[in-house]
């Protein structure tokens, strides 16, 4: 019998025909692009009995994000590029900022080997990952949510979990990969702490226009004395309008409120034309956490953290969801070999990532101190002295 695409713990029970391994061999903890993508590429390299668990049921809106024309060589090396083609993302095809001075800069992919980049719909997209991992052999859970987890005396996982009717259960796991997001639930329960640098707080609204929609394929950027806007098209058309700052900033400008935040946009040199003459969509500005860190341990005896549960970077990078993709590339193989190897390891991976976010803390401090038009403004002062180090 042929899996659903996507099945809930209860579709699972009914399903009698159905046998669950008595031990699976990975269990990945969160369905988005991490923990997708790597079930994916274990199964490209031929690992069965790979299950993920995914809290969600990817209804919720989730803020809009670009990705780099790159992406489109990790798609195709993960074998799911014409069906990612399919999908029909906006594509991006660039930058243009205001950063640094009051100029125009542009960062254009027509010289690019990969093309464009796209805008993508994250709820829809997550969603693709998540079918495309089960249509590759993986079985994903919905409304799955993990709770703890006992090591067992042969160096196997028990973990708990509940289903969208909070019924409990357990199964089994030889590895498990922590792919929860920021949370980072299952590498925080073995011990790991987060090594934190300077975050930020985004306060997005969507617009609509009111007749024809605007052609716009080029995400927008502009630093302002208490923080800087992003602005990029939805695939719904709309328009995401975002400011980042930091949480002392936004308290004393009371920026997370609707009134506030639209004043401070209507403020902005460059930012509102993009929105004239277009309709506010939400009545007060969502707020989204953007944090900086990476775990101090991101792997241990048979389990590894990746994508945001292991490190998480400014969005100024624009390295989110191509981070994501890349560390579920790179641990794949090295969970294929632990896998037949009892005394397999982590270590290389663990070095990688330290390399990786060390030259992230490198390019964020050059970005930030690329602009230097207020330097009595608290938030510019913040994130000119960030260093390339992390902390607990």
């Amino acid at each position: 019998m042929r899996l659903p695409v996507l099945i809930s713990f209860s579709d699972l029970a009914k399903m009698t025909e159905i046998i669950p391994p008595s031990i699976y061999s990975v269990a990945i903890l969160g369905g988005g692009p991490a923990g997708s993508a790597c079930a994916i590429n274990l199964c490209r390299l031929g690992v069965k009995d790979i299950i993920i668990l995914e809290s969600g049921e990817y209804e919720k809106f989730r803020i809009g994000e670009s990705i780099p024309p790159e992406t489109r060589n990790l798609f195709q090396q993960m074998g799911i590029l014409p069906a990612f083609l399919q999908e029909k993302h906006d594509p991006c095809f660039g930058s243009v900022s205001y950063w640094g001075d009051e100029r125009r800069g542009y960062n254009d992919y027509i010289l690019s080997p990969y093309g464009h980049g796209w805008h993508l719909d994250r709820r829809r997209f997550n969603l693709f990952l998540a079918k495309e991992a089960q249509s590759a052999g993986a079985t994903v859970l919905t409304g799955a949510k993990f709770l703890t987890s006992k090591v067992l005396n042969d160096d196997t996982f028990e973990l708990s979990y509940s289903d969208s009717q909070n019924q409990l259960d357990q199964f089994k796991a030889r590895i498990v990969v922590d792919a929860t997001g920021s949370t980072a639930l299952f590498a925080h329960q073995q011990g790991s702490k987060k090594m934190e640098t300077a975050s930020l707080l985004c306060l997005a609204s969507r617009f609509a226009a009111t007749d024809t929609p605007p052609v716009f394929k080029l995400t927008h950027l502009e630093a302002v004395e208490y923080g800087w806007w992003y602005t990029a098209r939805l695939p719904d058309k709309n328009l995401l309008v975002t400011l980042y700052s930091d949480q002392d900033t936004i308290r004393q400008k009371k920026l997370n409120r609707a009134d506030q935040w639209m004043e401070h946009l209507k403020n902005t040199p460059n930012t509102f034309k993009l929105v004239s003459g277009m309709s506010l969509q939400d009545s007060s500005p969502k707020g989204f956490h953007a944090p900086s860190y990476r775990l101090d341990r991101i792997a241990g005896k048979n389990w590894v953290a990746l994508g945001d549960a292991a490190s998480a970077y400014d969005p100024i990078t624009s390295q989110g969801i191509i981070k994501s993709l890349s560390n579920a590339w790179e641990v794949a193989p090295i969970i294929a070999k632990n896998l037949l190897s009892p005394n397999g390891g982590f270590e290389d991976f663990e070095q990688s990532m330290d390399e990786r976010f060390r030259q992230y803390l490198e390019m964020r401090q050059h970005y930030y101190r690329l602009e230097n038009r207020w330097p009595d403004s608290a938030f510019w002062q913040k994130f000119h002295q960030l260093n390339t180090t992390a902390t607990l």
